[in-house]
C-alpha cells in the first residue's frame, strides 16, 4: 500500500473514530437505559479501536522498515567520548 493512501485512510479513520467518540460523550446516548448502556460501551471501545488503527495505519512499525540494524558504520564520536 502507498505511503499517502495509507496516511489519507489512517486521517479518515481517525476523523470517523473522533466523531463517534465526541456522540458518545456528548451527544444522544445519555439518556440510554438497560441493555442499551452495553451498545453504549461497545460503541465507546470501537471508537478507541478506531482511534489507535488510526496510528498503526500512519506509523506501521514493520520490521522491513527497520534501518537500525546496519551496523557497518562506526559510531559518531564526540567532544565528550574517552579516548
Amino acid at each position: 500500500m502507498s505511503t499517502a493512501l495509507r496516511r489519507t485512510a489512517a486521517v479518515i479513520v481517525l476523523l470517523a473514530g473522533a466523531a463517534l467518540g465526541f456522540w458518545i460523550v456528548f451527544g444522544s446516548p445519555h439518556d440510554w437505559t438497560g441493555g442499551m448502556r452495553l451498545l453504549k460501551l461497545g460503541l465507546g471501545l470501537t471508537s478507541l479501536a478506531m482511534i489507535s488503527a488510526s496510528a498503526w495505519l500512519m506509523f506501521p512499525g514493520s520490521p522491513d522498515d527497520d534501518d537500525d540494524d546496519d551496523t557497518s558504520t562506526p559510531p559518531i564520536t564526540g567532544p565528550l567520548d574517552a579516548l
